[in-house]
């Protein structure tokens, strides 16, 4: 019986490799299912992967699945692409090489942390002693992913006006539907200003600086380490290692390189037409940092939680970074690259918090925050043009 079982699971196992996309035959790009994963797997009381889980990863997250930020990032290192070719910086060398700062660039897509073990969730793919990430418990990541969605979504109906998740909510429904959405360049709710937008993401940023420069202890908790109005968002006594690395041993020791990559995201998700409007840029150059050109400036921060998924995610593609890369510059390539080479030159904050506001400078910071074009009836009308057109 167990032999019959466990061939069913290796066949199982076969037939949804068969189905990822291609290009995971060739080699694992982020997010993999890890060796920790696997050795998790034999442990406890639940199988937490199968040959349906590890389907899950590679499929039904497409918040994830995509190596975009990846790409930009070693891109923005050492990789010399023409534009429009960003994927092909993905080599299983280049991924291998500079691993934990590709873990803090797709930590805010899928941020490590542990279940409530007193009121656990009550789906029977989730076991509470394990870290839950969506190569971990991907089918519990998307359970609990599809009802923070579908509750943020009835929340901002009943109270618009205010975050749907706040403190004491999962940091997966705060980070992607909540008041953590400056994580991703967005607003916590429709209607927030730009200026209180980027005023969080500016706090973010001076946090993530400090502990990329060491002048942050790691160990040291979050409410205490005297960034203003920080507390707000982590009451708590986490500290950055419990931020960053809950479960992930393995990064705690390069923490500097993770708290970069967490900030490279942010930067590179404002170029992204789902999460930001940005206007053309103008050829100027930084007025208090001159050796780097200034972007374009933001028009309108966009708020998720009223957004279609699938409109949103159309925009987080390698199609989408080509058609930026090919036309702007500088492009979320170049302003990596920028903040990329302050903190290898340790720049201290002040003077990285030059280029940030130069980086971020608002059209207009009363500018209330919104979905964008990215709504339900925008996703209505584009699949009726595709009907009428007869696309594939």
């Amino acid at each position: 019986m167990n032999q019959c079982l466990a061939a069913r699971r290796f066949a199982s196992a076969v037939v949804m490799a068969c189905m990822l996309p291609s290009i995971a035959c060739a080699f694992q790009v982020l997010p993999r299912i890890t060796d920790v994963d696997r050795k998790l797997t034999n442990l406890g009381d639940s199988q937490l992967m199968d040959g349906i889980g590890q389907w899950v990863v590679g499929n039904a997250l497409p918040m994830i699945k995509s190596p975009v930020h990846e790409a930009i990032t070693l891109n923005a290192l050492d990789c010399l692409v023409q534009a429009g070719f960003e994927s092909q910086c993905l080599t299983p060398d280049a991924i291998r090489q500079n691993q934990v700062l590709l873990y803090g660039v797709r930590w805010p897509d899928d941020p490590p942390f542990g279940l409530s073990k007193s009121a656990p969730p009550r789906v029977g793919d989730c076991n509470p002693k394990v870290t839950l990430r969506s190569t971990s418990q991907p089918k519990c990541w998307k359970t609990l992913f599809s009802d923070a969605d579908k509750t943020a979504k009835q929340r901002i109906t009943v109270k618009p006006g205010e975050p749907a998740f706040g403190p004491g909510d999962y940091l997966l429904y705060r980070s992607h539907f909540g008041d953590l959405q400056f994580f991703h360049s967005m607003a916590a709710f429709d209607g927030e200003a730009a200026s209180d937008t980027v005023r969080r993401m500016k706090m973010w940023a001076q946090f993530l600086w400090g502990i990329g420069a060491s002048t942050i202890p790691k160990d040291r908790i979050i409410r205490t380490v005297g960034v203003e109005q920080l507390d707000r968002y982590f009451p708590g006594d986490l500290t950055a290692i419990n931020l960053f690395a809950t479960g992930i041993v393995e990064v705690r020791k390069d923490l500097d390189k993770v708290a970069i990559g967490v900030l490279l995201h942010m930067v590179q998700d404002s170029f992204s037409e789902a999460h930001a409007g940005r206007n053309a840029e103008t050829g100027a150059t930084c007025e208090f940092a001159p050796r780097f050109a200034q972007p374009g400036s933001i028009r309108q921060f966009y708020s998720y939680a009223g957004q279609s998924g699938s409109l949103h995610d159309h925009e987080d593609t390698f199609n989408a970074l080509g058609i930026q890369t090919l036309q702007v510059s500088p492009s979320v390539v170049d302003v990596s690259r920028a903040f990329l080479t302050l903190w290898q030159e340790k720049a201290s904050w002040a003077d990285a918090e030059k280029y940030f506001d130069c980086a971020f400078a608002l059209e207009n910071p009363s500018t209330k925050a919104g979905p964008g074009p990215f709504i339900k009836e925008a996703e209505t009308r584009r699949e009726a043009k595709s009907n009428d057109s007869n696309w594939n």
